[in-house]
């Protein structure tokens, strides 16, 4: 604005003003330099053209239009190099001689508040407002001078007067505004006698409101740090259980994924082949969304429901590949007491999952009702058993309904995962599992092993993404099918995750299964998938 009053009167008012007095040709040329050096950054040069100016007024009289303007450009650009004392003088003599641009309260103020003279400064800021220029910063201005000053009611209907501007006018500030307000109440609520119940009832929800005026902002952040750091520090929310193990912040947790993958090999189930030798492939669509809370009962026991709800579409609509269609619903509950074993933070753990299963079996076109899975397990997590990592054993017992009786089984098992942090940023994991499968039919009862280690690497910094690597294999022993054999699932996976847009993130992820088997027509098979999944984080 004010760069914009600048050259408009250089090139248009003041040449007329001088142009009237034959003998200022060098006071126009004068008035062009400073300009340009004003443009360029020249600081320095610029004053010293109107240093040099403001001795040619004084020599060839006084016009107090020019005397104003040398004065009120001497001003902005002792501001610019920031030399305040200066500045006022500047400021001062341009308003003797009355002169006003627009903008010149707004600069004077920020003169007068940088030289620590608040109460001036708060002035010249109203009368800023009251000229129209700038009126969302100069109310901050003076609500900040008047909080700075401890005039609490005056800077908080000041802050306040911000959104009563139209919405264009408020420039970004009405969020800091109520952020300040925000600290007003946290100094008068440390003051007070109960001031947990001070900091719950006011201040903490006073920052809430200034974050929803815009919750992705930059100063969004530092308004989210203030409110955890009350929280924690007056125990408006529970941080860590009694054993220092850290609960979630947020309790809840939620998000929407769509995966599209092509599988060169879609089959029913490892034990049903009977589009293997075809090798048909399709795209599958996959959407699930996954929601998670967690309560706390004190510090010393969680209790966290989950649920998984996902629904898979073939491409290829061959009656082979259709069966593959399904739609899945997965509640389960967690639970954990938390306890030290040997001075180390542990957890006792009991869980229950249930997965409800309705796929299109026949391959006609309708999903209908596939199997029931009811899992019970019981389990220990301990931290620091092995180095620094986090070690989980668990008893599984399990029931699996199926949609043909012959196929229902129960089963016991084992697994053992360990999470191992490094120092250069890769975390790796690893999983042993044993199980012991019975089925109705009896020619399919068999006993698992499971190996599998996984690493996540440190997040490439220059493409902002993280890579993951593993390996699986699995063991069956067809304890009734000798001509089985013991067979051998490898399954080396791949996956390259990237945030992006706040709370999206894609991953590329790249699978291949190979099952060897002495029964290659019936169970061995080989399928690779590999796809692009698209999550949303609330």
């Amino acid at each position: 604005m004010r760069a914009i009053f600048f050259i408009i009167f250089l090139n248009v008012i003041a040449p007329l003003s001088v142009g009237a007095q034959s003998k200022n040709s060098e006071f126009n040329q004068g008035l062009k330099r400073a300009r340009d050096f004003f443009k360029e950054g020249k600081y320095r040069a610029t004053q010293e053209s109107l240093n040099a100016l403001e001795v040619s007024l004084k020599t060839q009289g006084t016009n107090k239009n020019l005397i104003g303007l040398v004065a009120y450009w001497s001003a902005l650009t002792a501001n610019r190099q920031q030399d305040y004392q200066q500045s006022l003088k500047y400021f001062e003599q341009a308003l003797s001689v009355d002169y006003r641009p627009l903008d010149i309260y707004y600069e004077y103020g920020q003169a007068l508040y940088a030289a620590d003279k608040l109460v001036e400064a708060r002035g010249a800021f109203r009368q800023s407002v009251k000229r129209g220029y700038k009126r969302a910063v100069s109310l901050y201005y003076i609500g900040f001078i008047s909080q700075t000053l401890k005039d609490y009611k005056r800077a908080v209907t000041f802050y306040r007067a911000i959104q009563k501007l139209p919405e264009e006018e408020q420039e970004d500030t009405t969020q800091a505004a109520e952020m300040q307000i925000g600290d007003i109440f946290l100094e008068q609520a440390e003051k007070h006698p109960d001031v947990f119940k001070a900091v719950e009832v006011y201040v903490i929800p006073q920052y809430k409101k200034a974050l929803q005026f815009n919750p992705d902002s930059s100063l969004a952040k530092d308004i989210r740090l203030k409110i955890l750091e009350l929280q924690q520090k007056y125990e408006l929310l529970l941080f860590r259980m009694r054993n220092g193990r850290p609960t979630n912040i947020p309790p809840y947790f939620l998000k929407i994924s769509q995966d599209i993958t092509y599988d060169d090999n879609p089959v029913f189930a490892a034990l049903e082949t009977t589009n293997s030798s075809a090798k048909q492939g399709s795209l599958v669509s996959k959407t699930e969304t996954f929601g998670r809370y967690s309560f706390y009962y004190k510090d010393i026991f969680s209790i966290s429901p989950e649920l998984r709800a996902n629904f898979s579409r073939h491409a290829n609509r061959e009656k082979e590949i259709i069966r593959n269609d399904n739609w899945v619903l997965a509640p389960s509950i967690r639970t954990s007491y938390e306890h030290t074993l040997k001075k180390k933070p542990a957890s006792f753990l009991l869980d229950y999952d249930y997965v409800y299963t309705q796929r299109d079996t026949q391959g006609s076109g309708t999903l209908v009702f596939n199997s029931r899975v009811q899992t019970l397990s019981v389990g220990e997590r301990i931290v620091g058993l092995v180095g620094n990592g986090e070690t989980t054993f668990r008893l599984r017992f399990r029931s699996f309904d199926s949609f043909s009786q012959s196929a229902n089984s129960k089963a016991q098992g084992l697994n053992v995962e360990h999470v191992q942090p490094s120092k250069s940023g890769k975390v790796w994991i690893f999983n042993f599992g044993y199980d012991r499968s019975r089925v109705n039919d009896k020619l399919f009862n068999a006993n698992t092993m499971f190996l599998r280690s996984d690493v996540i690497f440190k997040q490439w910094q220059f493409l902002s993404i993280t890579p993951q690597l593993g390996l699986g294999m699995t063991l069956t022993d067809p304890v009734n099918n000798a001509s089985r054999g013991m067979e051998t699932l490898l399954n080396p996976s791949m996956r390259l995750s990237r945030p992006f847009a706040k709370r999206y993130r894609m991953s590329f992820h790249a699978d291949y299964m190979n099952n060897k088997s002495k029964d290659t027509k019936n169970f061995a098979f080989q399928k690779t998938f590999y796809g692009v999944e698209i999550e949303y984080l609330f």
